[in-house]
């Protein structure tokens, strides 16, 4: 309630907007947005969690590849991966060779060929005097195809027989040891033609073999758990393309049968269906070509595909998180999947492809990536996004009156309706549109007219509520909002009735889309020739009669005056003053506030600051004040002493007993000892503390000592010295900051050990004489 009485209702909130109804599907909003259908979108209306705004829906555009561009083909599927360092290695288009670009590095280079396998023939390796043949090692005649790089550093290709299905087998290369690969070749070659290798999490692999319709599963030392074949009712699964490691254990399979036109999801577990999942009519998307831009559903026919399962592959979207890359090369669709039911439903984020070359869809520790040519480029959201061109939604109407607050109910008959307020962004080339209309019985209200209003104007002086900042989180570093953002204000013309209901319109030309975060709908209206004016001017006149409408404006103006005045309280209150304010604030308390404290640890300085001058110059004071600047949650706990685990220690000497001395020499007298460390502390900070985090601690310290004593700031790992440091009270097994490998003439003793040499450094396999043959896995 405002200085004149008014009142206002308020909608802010995914809940209170999910109450509204949407006019083209004439669904409530919160039943369009949990709807789990695949792909259907039944409201133009889209719920930002993040910018908690309500918006147009974005709508995922089609991306075309530019003209010249040579379309994407199944042979072009070879394989890629990425290893540890970040170096990534893929087949070459011959398929006999292997190519490789660091993480740093400005091109590829050939990393293997096919003909290095002749180097490590008998011939060429027999000893000196030996018996061998005179003539050239003969040629291997074998094509690559498949790539995958394990958790364990392994990296591992497919490869069948040029000509004939005679060999077919796996290259292994180690990639920490180096060396020729280790040739496995397969018992039965005939039927084995590896497509697609996948590394799974626990450091094996999956291998597709789309020829037989079969899969295989290596486990992490390369033994084989087994083979499926691959079937969807009894019949052999056509068309495989990709493979995937899933959950629980399971595979992935994707199919693209251009038959039909579509891909189809597969996941087994060890050869058993668990769900079947068609991308028929998955993802709504526009067409830039079309003209209307009006939304269709569109049918996903995949090239390769990739599942982002959790840690360590996060991606540019949230896990678990699928992406299948269309079979033309041109964009990427997202989509979030449910691992028990196989139900996936396609983002709208627009992920793009430049010039893809097909050769995989990877994923690695940042996402997933594709390659451009012989570079690899991490999946990225492309920001320019196309939204619903409009979207029209209605304030809930209970005529039962069953949900308190659904209603727009003043409690008055004949309320005469007095402002909105809409908190908005509303960027050029977008409108917002307000109808509205009133009655005294909800059961009549929708059959009332329509009432147009007034277009909103943006007020200058921000929300009528008096010290409130609604758009803080979206203040650029100087202070200023973006353009068309703030709180944007009509006045209702001829609105009247106990009830009231609101027709919000917005627009947004396909390219941007307004931003809804509140309304406020004010009432009843305050009335100044009523109040003001001698009772003539009131006669012969409705109750929206011209006069009152035009007072109503200097009305709106000398109300948020007399509002600033009435809540002047508020500036000085810690908890309500705005921030920018605070140090206006902190200074009637002689504070004065270092930029690097945050807004929080500044406002709880300050609520504080009594108990904080009664404990200053005392040791229990100066803990507290450090710990509100280093804590990461501040909050009352400041003040115990007691029960409470800190990073701050205040070591006074006198209080400590030093070392007797050299062997042999007699003890200091207690009395000297204590006259030279008087009026002198040390304060014990963490080791972890960046340089102005420790400057910042160093100013604490001086503002909050006695004026005659001295101190010292000191890591924790500078206590630990003999003769210094009190067994169990400054000694303590925890865990302390990270430790790492020693460099002779950098770092400091007690914060790193001496690391061990390659390759008893290795973690992740079995190292000859450092691991014991009893705790080797089984075989």
């Amino acid at each position: 309630m405002d200085v004149q009485g008014s009142h206002y209702h308020v909608v802010n909130g995914v809940d209170d907007w999910g109450r509204c109804t949407d006019t083209a599907s004439g669904h409530a909003l919160s039943r369009a947005w949990a709807d789990t259908a695949p792909s259907v979108t039944d409201t133009a209306w889209e719920y930002d969690p993040d910018l908690g705004v309500l918006r147009l829906r974005r709508d995922t555009p089609l991306f075309r590849r530019a003209g010249r561009t040579t379309p994407i083909t199944p042979d072009t599927r070879r394989g890629a991966g990425r290893d540890g360092f970040g170096t990534w290695y893929w087949i070459d288009a011959d398929r006999r060779t292997v190519r490789r670009r660091g993480e740093s590095a400005t091109s590829a280079t050939t990393w293997w060929s096919v003909d290095d396998l002749a180097d490590n023939c008998a011939c060429r390796t027999a000893a000196p005097g030996t018996f061998t043949h005179t003539g050239g090692c003969p040629p291997v005649r074998i094509l690559l195809q498949g790539l995958a790089v394990t958790t364990h550093q392994y990296l591992l290709i497919g490869y069948r027989g040029q000509d004939t299905p005679g060999e077919a087998g796996l290259l292994v290369f180690d990639l920490r040891g180096g060396g020729a690969p280790l040739r496995l070749r397969w018992p039965d070659p005939e039927s084995f033609a590896p497509f697609d290798l996948a590394d799974t999490p626990d450091g094996g692999v999956l291998i597709l073999d789309a020829e037989h319709s079969r899969y295989w599963r290596l486990d992490e030392h390369l033994r084989l758990c087994g083979n499926w074949p691959l079937t969807d009712a009894g019949e052999q699964l056509a068309h495989p393309v990709a493979i995937e490691p899933g959950p629980d254990g399971s595979g992935l399979v994707l199919t693209a049968d251009p038959g039909r036109g579509y891909s189809t999801l597969y996941r087994y577990d060890e050869g058993q269906v668990r769900w079947t999942t068609p991308l028929r009519d998955v993802v709504e998307v526009v067409d830039p070509g079309d003209p209307t831009g009006t939304p269709a559903l569109h049918s996903l026919l995949g090239h390769d595909f990739c599942y982002l399962q959790g840690p360590p592959a996060t991606g540019p979207l949230p896990p678990p998180m699928l992406y299948v890359g269309d079979a033309e090369g041109r964009q990427v669709i997202a989509f979030t999947l449910d691992t028990d039911t196989g139900a996936v439903r396609a983002r709208d984020d627009f992920l793009p492809m430049r010039r893809w070359a097909g050769r995989a869809l990877a994923r690695s520790g940042p996402g997933a990536w594709y390659d451009f040519g012989e570079r690899w480029i991490s999946l990225e959201i492309f920001n320019e996004c196309r939204f619903a061109p409009t979207a029209t939604l209605v304030t809930p109407v209970d005529p039962a009156g069953a949900v308190p607050g659904d209603t727009f109910d003043s409690r008055r008959p004949g309320c005469v309706w007095h402002r909105l307020f809409l908190d908005a962004q509303l960027p050029t080339g977008t409108a917002v549109t307000i109808r509205a209309r009133g009655g005294d019985d909800p059961a009549l209200l929708p059959l009332e007219p329509w009432l147009d209003q007034p277009t909103p104007y943006l007020r200058p002086g921000g929300p009528e509520l008096p010290w409130l900042d609604v758009w803080a989180d979206r203040r650029q570093p100087d202070g200023t909002l973006p353009d068309s953002t703030g709180t944007w204000e009509l006045l209702f013309q001829g609105v009247t009735g106990r009830y009231l209901q609101l027709e919000i319109t917005i627009t947004g030309g396909g390219r941007s889309s307004p931003l809804l975060r509140s309304l406020r709908a004010w009432f009843p209206r305050f009335s100044y020739p009523e109040h003001y004016l001698p009772a003539v001017y009131t006669e012969n006149q409705g109750p929206d009669r011209f006069l009152e409408r035009f007072l109503a404006n200097p009305e709106g103006v000398y109300t948020a005056l007399e509002e600033r005045i009435e809540h002047s309280h508020l500036l000085l209150d810690a908890r309500t003053a705005p921030t920018g304010d605070l140090p206006w604030l902190a200074a009637w308390f002689g504070l004065a506030l270092d930029p690097l404290w945050d807004t929080e640890r500044r406002r709880f300085l300050i609520r504080h600051v009594d108990t904080f001058y009664r404990r200053r110059g005392t040791v229990p004071g100066l803990v507290s004040t450090l710990r509100v600047y280093l804590d990461p949650v501040v909050d009352e706990r400041v003040f115990d002493p007691v029960g409470t685990r800190t990073g701050i220690r205040v070591v006074e000497r006198f209080l400590t007993r030093d070392a007797a001395g050299a062997p042999g020499t007699p003890a200091q007298d207690p009395r000297t000892r204590v006259r030279r460390s008087a009026h002198r502390f040390e304060v014990l900070v963490p080791a972890d503390l960046t340089a102005d985090a420790a400057a910042m601690v160093t100013r604490i310290v001086a503002v909050g000592k006695p004026a005659h004593t001295g101190f010292d700031i000191r890591r924790y790992h500078e206590l630990f010295v003999i003769g210094q440091a009190r067994l169990g009270i400054d000694t303590e097994i925890v865990h302390g900051p990270s430790f790492v490998p020693m460099v002779t003439g950098s770092g400091v003793l007690a914060t790193g050990y001496l690391g061990y040499g390659h390759p008893f450094d290795i973690t992740d396999r079995v190292v000859s004489d450092r691991d014991r043959l009893g705790a080797l896995p089984a075989l």
